[in-house]
């Protein structure tokens, strides 16, 4: 079951794209994508189907290590794009070399004395990552295996019992750190001294996302707020809302955070544009992009596509929307966007997102209110009259239309591809002869398999609900002491 992905890149010298994935077996995955990386023209035509790509589409199966004895928590990639870097929580983090002659196994340069939960490195030619644990630590390892270079711990004066690091984000000059304090703490990655903390949050800080001057940081949390910070001015400056659930993910390739995406528990997939705000981010877009049927715990995006992972064991890839000038936005939002104060004051031409994006028309239920704070028009208003509230009281995620009309509708319902995964397993017992075991696994398989003959020797319960399997529960003992 996939945990983590890697944003795609090309492998060596190669014109081809290779995505990583991490799961709870413990393995890590190439993957071919098979995507045509020439631009192509855009339909002119709305209401035409996102282009596929030309030549293989379908993701192939490039390589696979088994890395880990435990789930594979986050992945980076590193020296290039030759190193990839893994956290688990077996403890250790490993490092591959995918593209090394001789397929080496991962090697082992580090390990926390808890859960590794994530990973981080400044750059791919940075020859050290950082990785944050539930032992309230962060540690610096040499990536060449030399060790530990660094080891930070997490914590104020006081002691406290929450200081596990789930977030962590690197630039040249900082570490940004968070977790179930709510507390963002920002470190010297050459002393490991605390720079200063950021607190405002309400619960658990589940990403983080440094600017490329490293001045602004944003955190996405469990309290179902992204924030943006300023570390000039040392205090947060936007509170963005337009989720309705806990944030699960972050992530941007635009070195300003310009565009980002978003991923929450109730598999909502956002992306949001506050390019040419002038700080204004009220005047932001965003957009909901795709609606998964489990939380997703991680999305990428690169290009014409958005890849998101989830608990189940398959990774989705979605079309992605343009959210620049050539924004195929309802009449009313588009003047709504013209009229903006950041729009009036300053008049720059945003950039397409890709030359290949579909120009498909975005629906109005696909709109989200970025904060509590922003302007919002209401969708019938021909005159295109904009509601002003300042109200806490709405959820950012909760569109200002009419008041019969408040469902979220994603741009797109379906995926363009699934990488179907392997079901996992969720419990075993082992019986007594020591040789046969039985399984269940999450689509509630029952099966009974021989450990010598490595196979399995008979599918007991296919799909079983939550009876069945308490009453094969039962089974299992009894089975247990015959044999």
């Amino acid at each position: 079951m996939p945990s983590r992905l890697l944003e795609p890149h090309r492998a060596g010298l190669i014109r081809e794209l290779v995505r990583y994935s991490g799961g709870r077996d413990g393995s890590i995955c190439a993957w071919d994508l098979n995507l045509d990386l020439k631009d192509e023209p855009a339909s002119e035509n709305p209401f035409d189907d996102p282009p596929v790509a030309k030549g293989k589409t379908s993701t192939t199966f490039r390589s696979q290590t088994q890395a880990h004895t435990h789930w594979v928590n986050d992945i980076v990639l590193a020296q290039k794009n030759t190193a990839l870097v893994s956290a688990s929580s077996d403890l250790t983090v490993k490092i591959w070399r995918p593209l090394s002659n001789g397929a080496e196994a991962p090697q082992t340069i580090g390990q926390h004395a808890d859960y590794v939960k994530c990973l981080a490195t400044p750059n791919s030619q940075a020859d050290w990552v950082a990785s944050g644990g539930l032992d309230r630590r962060i540690c610096l390892w040499d990536l060449s295996g030399a060790g530990k270079k660094l080891d930070i711990e997490v914590k104020d004066e006081e002691e406290s019992e929450k200081g596990s690091v789930y977030a962590l984000s690197v630039s040249r000059t900082m570490i940004a750190s968070g977790g179930p304090e709510s507390i963002v703490r920002l470190w010297d990655p050459r002393s490991g001294k605390r720079v200063t903390k950021f607190m405002g949050h309400t619960d658990n800080i589940r990403d983080i996302l440094i600017n490329e001057t490293g001045d602004t940081i944003m955190t996405a949390s469990s309290d179902q707020t992204i924030k943006v910070w300023s570390v000039t001015a040392g205090r947060c400056m936007h509170t963005l809302t337009m989720h309705n659930d806990s944030i699960w993910s972050l992530y941007s390739d635009d070195p300003d955070l310009g565009v980002f995406y978003s991923s929450d528990r109730s598999g909502l997939v956002v992306k949001t544009d506050v390019r040419n705000t002038l700080g204004e981010l009220d005047d932001g877009l965003s957009i909901a992009v795709a609606q998964e049927n489990d939380g997703v715990s991680k999305v990428i995006a690169y290009g014409d596509h958005i890849w998101t992972a989830s608990s189940s064991s398959s990774i989705n890839r979605w079309a992605n929307v343009e959210t620049g000038n050539d924004a195929q936005l309802p009449e009313v939002y588009k003047r709504h966007r013209a009229s903006s104060a950041a729009s009036q004051q300053k008049r720059h031409s945003l950039p397409a997102d890709s030359k290949t994006l579909p120009k498909k028309e975005i629906p109005s239920l696909s709109i989200l209110r970025i904060s509590n704070t922003a302007s919002f028009p209401t969708a019938r208003d021909s005159d295109a009259a904009i509601i002003y509230s300042t109200s806490g009281a709405r959820k950012g995620s909760e569109v200002i239309m009419d008041p019969e009309i408040g469902a979220i509708v994603p741009v797109y319902a379906l995926p363009e591809e699934t990488i179907e995964g392997q079901h996992g397993l969720v419990k075993h017992k082992l019986l007594n002869d020591r040789r046969r075991v039985l399984t269940l696994d999450t689509a509630s398989n029952v099966v009974l398999w021989d450990l010598l003959k490595v196979c399995d020797i008979l599918a007991l319960i296919s799909h079983a609900n939550e009876e069945s399997v308490y009453s094969y529960s039962v089974f299992w003992k009894e089975a247990s002491r015959r044999c």
